[in-house]
């Protein structure tokens, strides 16, 4: 299984909106199954964080693009993901140097490349026909650190990254008699300087309770770039440079079910143990949904 289509099952995880596309490429397990239908249904309260991009090379509508190179982002997850492909738009071939393409985040680099080799297993056939047989092969691969790649051709990030998974805010509280609690929360509830407002309802007619923090370059939590090298020869005589940066601009609180927005019953046919069984599923939408924004799941 390729790296995308990893991603896009621990993205499954956590957002209900693909797992149609999810089950047309496998075949789920009856378990996890459950699991994800109680994920969408149980109750609770998610943030949703939304980013802003910021620097020399914007990203429009989760792309970032000159006349060589497209970048398209998909940090939607838990906590955001820094996963993106790269499009070769020429019509020459292009190499990108994964050690002098780094993650830095709120200034602090993070690789994409570590030099490291890995023993892998594989079957090898031999014989014709009926006769056939196959036997284990061990091989020694080492990262790439060079990816060559075609003209018009996709390539996806070899290393991802978790982007945000802390927002702790210090509140102290008196209890009386002189004492007093200091609570460390993410909730915005408990944020004295988030706001409370109203936002459109996403399963129906009118609005909801919300809680809304905004932010500026000067206040964000968190920057972060990505900076990628690349060039059109493979010793990097003439090498060039893409960088994107983003700050996190707002965060959204609102319950579960606004998040997840409206749903729709899908028919699914799932194989257990060897046996199939079908069952009806929601699909929801996901409103809020975005390349470039990404969520946390509040413990209440």
């Amino acid at each position: 299984m390729d790296y995308n289509n990893i991603k896009k099952i621990y993205i499954c995880l956590h957002n209900q909106s693909i797992i149609h596309q999810i089950m047309k490429k496998i075949t789920l397990n009856m378990a996890v199954l459950v699991g994800l239908i109680l994920l969408a249904s149980c109750g609770g309260q998610i943030r949703l964080t939304e980013t802003e991009s910021i620097g020399k090379d914007p990203v429009t509508n989760s792309v970032c693009e000159n006349d060589d190179i497209k970048v398209t982002y998909d940090m939607w997850g838990e906590n955001g993901i820094m996963y993106f492909s790269l499009y070769n738009k020429t019509d020459k071939p292009m190499y990108i140097d994964w050690k002098r393409s780094v993650f830095i985040y709120n200034d602090w680099k993070n690789n994409y490349w570590v030099e490291k080799t890995t023993t892998e297993t594989y079957l090898v056939p031999s014989g014709i026909g009926r006769n056939i047989t196959y036997s284990n092969k061990m091989s020694t691969v080492t990262a790439e650190r060079v990816t060559f790649v075609p003209p018009h051709t996709y390539v996806s990030v070899p290393m991802t990254y978790v982007i945000f998974n802390n927002l702790s805010q210090v509140n102290t509280t008196s209890t009386g008699e002189n004492k007093a609690a200091i609570v460390v929360t993410d909730n915005l509830k408990m944020d004295k300087t988030a706001t409370k407002v109203k936002i459109p309802s996403t399963t129906g007619k009118g609005t909801v309770p919300a809680y809304e923090k905004t932010y500026t370059t000067s206040t964000t939590p968190a920057r972060f770039r990505n900076f990628l090298t690349y060039s059109f020869n493979e010793n990097f005589s003439a090498e060039k440079f893409i960088e994107n940066e983003f700050i996190i601009s707002k965060h959204t609180q609102m319950t579960t079910k606004n998040f997840f927005g409206k749903a729709t019953k899908v028919k699914i046919t799932a194989k257990t143990f060897g046996s199939k069984s079908k069952a009806k599923v929601k699909v929801y939408d996901s409103p809020y949904k975005s390349g470039t924004s990404f969520y946390k799941t509040l413990v209440q």
